[in-house]
């Protein structure tokens, strides 16, 4: 589960700057305030997984979030699944079930890892 620790501590290690860190702070909390923008811990680190550290790009993201949080999600939390454009189908055959399970768990892991950073 994402928090808001979580987030505070990857704005320190992205931004030494704490002018910088305000601003992208004041940023990521445009989104979560309107009823329609869920969990927002959780799509505050994605767009930070996402942003490469840019202010331009984390603007872009927040803006993104906003209209349809599910694609920052997307994007950070599953890029090898999200790519495997195959594992939508209904009719997985017994090994393409296994790929996608291997796929989601090297997801998860990636994410975990980018965490911990």
């Amino acid at each position: 589960m994402a928090s808001a620790e979580d987030v505070t501590r990857k704005i320190a290690a992205m931004w030494p700057d704490p002018a910088v860190r305000e601003q992208v702070s004041a940023e990521l909390h445009r989104y979560g305030q309107a009823i329609h923008e869920p969990e927002p811990e959780r799509v505050r680190l994605a767009i930070l997984k996402l942003c490469e550290a840019r202010l331009d790009r984390l603007v872009e993201l927040v803006a993104t979030a906003k209209r349809d949080y599910r694609d920052v999600l997307m994007w950070a939390e599953y890029p090898s699944e999200g790519r495997a454009l195959w594992a939508v189908r209904s009719n997985l055959s017994d090994e393409e079930r296994r790929r996608l399970a291997e796929v989601r768990h090297e997801d998860r892991q990636q994410y975990r890892d980018w965490l911990k950073e």
